[in-house]
């Protein structure tokens, strides 16, 4: 590859990174307000152009059915791409969804109960609560 190809895909990747991040500010402003049904394909499609914090709240957005059908199975795959980024707070809704198989989301509670530990031990609130709750229900 030239010199000038490499330049060129970097500024194309600067340019869809910047425009992912638009999109996501946009969709935020809308999901602030509320108005999740112009929230949703906004935030969609700053999470399908690769942007983590997007696929993080449009994860989340599928499992509760804002401004989109709920559906937890495709909730997953999306809560799953953004934890495997390392995003903490998809995370956790993650393990939420897999504990409580919400919205059709499959259900694996070994598997939700260890990522609720690692949060909860990593100091979210959140994580604490919902493992308490599991843990009185399996008494």
């Amino acid at each position: 590859m030239n010199p000038l190809s490499g330049l060129f895909v970097l500024v194309g990747k600067y340019v869809a990174a910047g425009n992912a991040v638009r999109l996501f500010d946009e969709a935020m402003a809308f999901h602030r307000a509320g108005k999740f049904k112009e929230a949703a394909p906004l935030m969609q499609e700053a999470a399908e152009s690769g942007y983590i914090n997007a696929a993080a709240i449009y994860g989340s957005m599928l499992l509760l059915g804002q401004g989109v059908a709920e559906d937890g199975r495709e909730a997953v795959k999306w809560l799953e791409h953004a934890t495997e980024a390392g995003h903490e707070g998809a995370k956790s809704t993650l393990a939420m969804a897999l504990v409580t198989g919400k919205g059709g989301a499959p259900r694996d509670l070994k598997r939700g109960v260890m990522l609720l530990t690692e949060c909860a031990e990593a100091g979210d609130e959140q994580s604490q609560r919902m493992l308490e709750v599991v843990s009185a229900r399996r008494r």
